[in-house]
């Protein structure tokens, strides 16, 4: 499903890079929604999203590449920038929060909400394509994350 898009890397840069621009000067804003900036490099940025409903944080890496062409991916990482895989009992699941490919035959987490890249490139999910809601701010990376950072904290996400 996901294609190589033909982008302009620094048409790409310059977009996610205007897109996060408050989050990279109003850090204490953020934090007090449980989203902290760890760290920025085109066209990955780290945060450290508050899981209160398990007494901790998790640690979410935003792909940009492409935008806003194709939807920010994104996955969870360690502190160390290597992906979080299930069976460790630190990954989210439930509620949206896949632990399979989406195939379901290799592990691979991903976010099954609108506005990720993973979402829209589902075969299930082609009814609401990205470039129709693109410039609806709901669907900003910054209210993506916040949005994922709230979908954590909901009754019925696991430890996996």
């Amino acid at each position: 499903m996901s294609a190589a898009a033909i982008v302009n890397p620094k048409l790409a840069a310059a977009s996610f890079g205007k897109a996060i621009q408050p989050l990279l000067t109003g850090r204490e804003r953020y934090g007090q929604f449980g989203a902290r900036l760890v760290a920025y490099s085109f066209p990955f940025l780290d945060v450290d999203l508050d899981w209160y409903a398990h007494g901790r944080t998790i640690r979410l890496r935003v792909d940009g590449t492409d935008y806003p062409y194709r939807p920010v991916g994104g996955w969870w990482i360690d502190s160390l920038g290597a992906r979080l895989l299930p069976g460790q009992a630190l990954l989210p699941a439930g509620n949206g929060f896949h632990l399979q490919r989406q195939d379901g035959t290799t592990v691979a987490p991903w976010f099954c909400f609108m506005g990720w890249r993973e979402y829209h490139d589902h075969q299930s999910h082609q009814e609401v394509p990205w470039a129709s809601i693109r410039n609806v701010p709901r669907y900003s990376v910054l209210q993506l994350i916040l949005q994922l950072q709230r979908e954590l904290n909901k009754t019925g996400v696991t430890l996996a």
